[in-house]
């Protein structure tokens, strides 16, 4: 658990100083506050950023619960040294929350034409109206700033500690930034309210008069409420009688496209349908169709792992029924022969181990999207060339757009889906499969 969660930390380190990167720059945003008005060009660039930011947020605050949850077992589960790596890797988090939200919040977001922007809805992620609000709310929120002054007075405590972490194997490469990630988090109380109240005042005024009461009771729930509102992690749709059914029916090469219906991932992310995986099959499988694969893949390709998938946490082997733990899902059967199908395993195996591509870029390969995966097994194979579409200046390819390509050529037949209107209880297989996927995403009202 430890070494999942660092990896996952390791990713959104550099997602961040990414995120940060790619910001609008003072002189773009000083055109925009001139203009009044975002351009076309200009609304669709910092949507993209936007959603991006959500979605290192949202996985910032998994990170952290994660680790509360950990640390709030018995003492007696685990070693003294372990319970401090597990609050450093917390700990990380919650700086490079405060880190990102600090730049939305008073580099990007300065202006009340800006912050008028990043409340609109943005219907192509599905991101809702006022998140801009949400997150100042939670950001000024009391209990927030008084639980991250615990968090630093501990750090402080332990600092000698966190520093011989530095060498650790699995958290040591977190513990030696440390020190620069904390810098985020301003020390000084009086600093942090002038700017909240700054803010308030700045919201008044513009809707009139109301008591400070009425304020601060309409502010939007906190951190924690907001990831909570829109994610539903049991109690998924996808039974065990469905799960017996589709595991006895994939082939290797198959690709999985699902939908939590309260994934709060889902927001940012277009379309219906936003996420892939890739169906390598089990050990039985995989020996029948001469997949070959290093040592290491062997060990760890065991029992259910039969799924390589991409998620915040990296590109690794997963069990089906972790893949599958979703409301809905969709399989796309490639129509290649099988020696086709066996190199594109192969292939997507080499990006095994490789960080998440929060950045969602396909430029380069170093880290990886979910979608990414697909991309990189089957592209060139008989032909086969995937159609990137541009967002905001990246070309990408969403699980919408695997969709659209299965549906329009005829590299990848859809033959079972489940969870969508007309099989919201049992796997439709078969011919009419093409039918609902159709109706599930492309005749949405």
């Amino acid at each position: 658990m430890l070494g999942t969660l660092s990896d996952t930390i390791k990713g959104l380190i550099e997602a961040a100083s990414q995120l940060q990167n790619d910001a609008p720059t003072e002189s773009q945003l000083q055109r925009i506050i001139a203009r009044g008005a975002f351009r076309p060009a200009e609304d669709e660039a910092i949507g993209f950023w936007f959603a991006r930011f959500l979605s290192v947020r949202e996985s910032l605050w998994a990170v952290i619960e994660e680790v509360l949850a950990i640390l709030d077992r018995p003492a007696t589960t685990a070693q003294p040294r372990s319970e401090l790596s597990y609050f450093l890797v917390g700990y990380t988090a919650v700086c490079l929350l405060i880190r990102i939200d600090r730049i939305m919040l008073f580099e990007v977001g300065h202006h009340s034409i800006v912050q008028r922007k990043l409340n609109e809805v943005f219907p192509e992620y599905r991101i809702p109206r006022k998140q801009y609000t949400t997150i100042f709310s939670a950001f000024v929120d009391q209990k927030n700033v008084l639980a991250i002054r615990d968090a630093m007075k501990y750090a402080r405590k332990h600092r000698r500690e966190l520093l011989l972490l530095g060498t650790d194997p699995v958290v040591g490469s977190i513990a030696r930034q440390v020190r620069d990630l904390e810098s985020s988090l301003n020390a000084s109380k009086l600093s942090h309210f002038r700017r909240a109240w700054s803010y308030l005042s700045h919201k008044w005024r513009r809707r009139g008069v109301v008591s400070v009461r009425k304020i601060m009771a309409g502010v939007m729930e906190g951190i924690g409420r907001t990831a909570a509102e829109f994610y539903e992690a049991e109690n998924k749709r996808a039974t065990e009688e469905i799960l017996a059914s589709i595991a006895a029916f994939l082939q290797p090469g198959d690709v999985i496209i699902t939908r939590h219906r309260k994934a709060l991932t889902n927001l940012f992310i277009p379309g219906f349908w936003p996420h892939a995986a890739l169906y390598v099959g089990t050990p039985a499988q995989r020996d029948a169709a001469c997949i070959t694969v290093d040592r290491r893949q062997i060990e760890r390709w065991v029992d259910d792992v039969c799924v390589l998938e991409a998620r915040k946490d990296g590109v690794r082997l997963r069990p089906l029924n972790d893949t599958l733990s979703v409301d809905t899902f969709v399989v796309l059967r490639p129509n290649l022969d099988a020696q086709s199908i066996r190199r594109a395993i192969e292939r997507a195996l080499s990006h095994e181990g490789k960080m998440y591509n929060f950045d969602f870029d396909f430029f380069n390969s170093d880290r990886v999207v979910c979608t990414e995966v697909v991309y990189r097994a089957y592209d060139g194979l008989e032909g086969l060339k995937f159609p990137l579409n541009e967002r905001a200046g990246r070309r990408t390819l969403s699980a919408e757009d695997l969709l659209d390509f299965s549906l329009d050529t005829e590299s990848f037949t859809p033959v079972a889906i489940f969870g969508v209107q007309n099989c919201k209880d049992d796997v439709l297989y078969g011919e009419a499969v093409a039918d609902a996927l159709v109706a599930s995403y492309r005749q949405q009202p």
